[in-house]
């Protein structure tokens, strides 16, 4: 009598079990993931505290999709910093996107958990090194940078911040060119910026320091090409650029630029700079790198501007520093009314020049991409 009964208990476990799968096989099949980036290379390990992989939907799309748009980009965000240098606003970066992870150099700290053989080239050293160390393990894009958050070299329009530059900045668009200044400006460094030499002469030399050394330092660095006549790329040693790029140049040759970096020598600010307008050639094969800047700014962070608004607005904001210029002049005799007065309306016509800046810039980051 006990045999029907065991039957019928195995029977209901198997129809409860059969069940369960299907129901989770369902649930799997329904769930979309997220619109993702095509790379070409697989992703970094992920932070710790991280969820999980990325959930990829196997369902056969029912379009042909755009080749950019199988998985999100994974990125590192590379840092040289100086000890006494605030990074905080990278690990702030790093907790927002799941997708972003940092290495910071401390340069002059060797007992930092990354630091570089010897602080020497300013940020060359800490870029080569991460480069070198990280070669067959590249994050798909890679984001050079320096430590401070805000300097007068970052782009005007997200508020010469390092962390917006990198919340803003288009994966895809570097995935597609290989390589990015993150600087939209050309000046200082376009166009027509240095001219190299090996002779004693030059009409850079007083402006340009470098333009003096760099012929040498270029055929130490590349035996095989010949000196341009001309390089040029926006300053100042800021750029992003995508693991397939820089895969395309050996291993071993970022070691023997390394080499060339320890055994130099010339002094930090010399050989930092002369890389500073090496870069480009490095990951573009072209010695002038010199973008629309609005092109820059829509494409590669998605601030579009008409271009007549965007010469515009820095016509406007060359007369508002006029003014500025001319009330603190003023100040020091404000006392008197008419200056008095005559400060009031200068700031006046500030205030309306800036807000008629602030229109412009807002029309552009709304501008549906």
């Amino acid at each position: 009598m006990q045999y029907p009964r065991r039957v019928l208990w195995i029977s209901i476990s198997t129809s409860i079990l059969l069940f369960l799968v299907t129901s989770m096989f369902y649930i799997v099949s329904v769930r979309s993931g997220p619109i993702l980036l095509s790379t070409k290379t697989d992703p970094v390990p992920q932070k710790p505290g991280a969820s999980g992989p990325p959930d990829i939907s196997t369902e056969p799309p029912s379009q042909n999709p755009s080749p950019w748009l199988e998985r999100n980009a994974t990125r590192t965000l590379v840092i040289a910093q100086l000890q006494a240098e605030d990074t905080s606003w990278v690990n702030t970066l790093v907790q927002e996107d799941p997708y972003l992870s940092s290495a910071i150099y401390v340069v002059d700290n060797t007992s930092a958990p990354l630091t570089v053989l010897v602080n020497k080239g300013h940020e060359v050293m800490v870029y080569l090194t991460y480069i070198i160390d990280h070669y067959h393990v590249l994050s798909d894009v890679s984001i050079f940078m320096h430590a401070h958050q805000i300097t007068w070299h970052n782009n005007d329009f997200l508020g010469s911040d390092s962390a917006q530059m990198v919340r803003h900045l288009k994966s895809k668009y570097v995935l597609q060119n290989g390589y990015m200044n993150m600087r939209c400006h050309l000046q200082p460094g376009c166009p027509d910026h240095i001219h190299p030499y090996v002779g004693k002469d030059s009409d850079d030399i007083l402006n340009v320091p470098e333009a003096g050394v760099i012929g040498i330092a270029w055929g130490q660095l590349f035996p095989h090409d010949p000196v341009p006549s001309v390089l040029s790329q926006p300053c100042c040693g800021q750029f992003a650029v995508s693991a397939d790029r820089m895969r395309r140049v050996p291993q071993q040759h970022y070691v023997d630029y390394r080499n060339w970096l320890l055994a130099t020598k010339l002094d930090d600010r010399l050989s930092g700079r002369i890389w500073e307008y090496v870069w480009q050639w490095l990951f573009t094969g072209e010695s002038e790198f010199c973008p629309v800047e609005t092109i820059c700014y829509c494409e590669g962070y998605g601030i579009c501007f008409e271009p007549s608004e965007y010469q515009l607005y820095f016509q406007i904001r060359d007369e508002a520093r006029k003014l500025e210029a001319e009330v603190q002049e003023l100040q020091p005799n404000e006392a008197e009314p008419t200056t008095q007065e005559r400060i009031a309306d200068l700031k006046r016509k500030i205030n309306d020049l800036h807000g008629r800046m602030n229109k412009i810039q807002s029309k552009a980051m709304d501008v549906p991409r």
